[in-house]
């Protein structure tokens, strides 16, 4: 381990991690391979891009240990799936949290399968499945509880 002073803080180098070490937390971030990740005190954490990036254009967003990212999906995976995450929840308002390049969606709130719009799953051969806050329904129950703003209309 090689370091060195850089005023209240120390650079430390040790094989593939480079750290920042300063007296309320330590900032490390690993290469290996052309893989980059950053950590927090032990958990994976960056706030200005991803925590996570590999050579093959994989990449996560986290934020205190936890998958999260308010201006776009949390996870773009190489393959052109994207995950959107708040707070370690799969989470979406303006589209589905789960978009794969194959056409596959799933709606998410709250790290629930949720959407009032229509199914909360949507397979890529066309299968369609809707749930409430992950109960999964059948289609007429699903517009029967959205006749009556999604709540249980046997509790009117």
């Amino acid at each position: 381990m090689n370091s060195q002073e850089l005023g209240n803080a120390e650079l430390v180098f040790e094989k593939d991690f480079i750290c920042i070490k300063f007296e309320d937390g330590l900032i490390c971030n690993y290469y290996w391979g052309g893989d980059k990740s950053w950590f927090l005190n032990g958990e994976r954490h960056r706030e200005d891009g991803p925590a996570i990036e590999q050579a093959n254009g994989h990449k996560e967003w986290y934020l205190n240990g936890k998958r999260h990212r308010e201006d776009g999906p949390a996870i773009e995976w190489s393959s052109g799936d994207k995950e959107w995450f708040l707070n370690g929840k799969r989470h979406r308002e303006d589209g589905p949290a789960i978009e794969s390049r194959n056409g596959g969606k799933h709606w998410y709130r709250n790290g629930k399968l949720h959407s009032e719009d229509g199914p909360a799953i949507e397979s890529r051969n066309g299968d369609k499945h809707w749930y409430l806050n992950s109960k999964k329904l059948s289609h007429s129950e699903w517009k029967l509880r959205k006749s009556f703003g999604f709540k249980n209309p046997t509790q009117l």
